[in-house]
């Protein structure tokens, strides 16, 4: 699995990645990127995560894929998703096409 790939699902973009947890489990994140439902493009990804860890990361990817599909296509990622997030390429917001910086733990990037 491409961890840096973009997803696209519904008019949703997201990217899945792992984060090493103090226990040296992974957790699986979700950055979404773009709201499907209002085609609002974020300036700074929202984070998602999902709610198992696991001792590989290969498994927290799968995890945090699957859990994005499911969010996304029974429609509660609309409730995990804030209205009022800045915009990308507006004043409170990075260009558009930029990424936000990551914390250091994230594995694979």
């Amino acid at each position: 699995m491409d961890q840096d790939q973009k997803h696209q699902i519904r008019g949703y973009e997201f990217h899945v990645t792992g984060a090493l947890e103090k226990d040296g489990r992974y957790r699986g994140m979700i950055l979404i990127s773009k709201r499907g439902d209002t085609l609002q493009v974020y300036a700074k990804p929202v984070l998602i995560e999902t709610p198992s860890s696991f001792k590989s990361v290969h498994a927290a990817l799968i995890e945090a894929s699957a859990y994005a599909q499911e969010l996304i296509y029974n429609g509660a990622i609309k409730a995990l998703l804030p209205a009022d997030a800045p915009l990308a390429g507006t004043q409170n917001g990075s260009q558009a096409g930029t990424q936000a910086p990551r914390p250091p733990d994230f594995v694979g990037n």
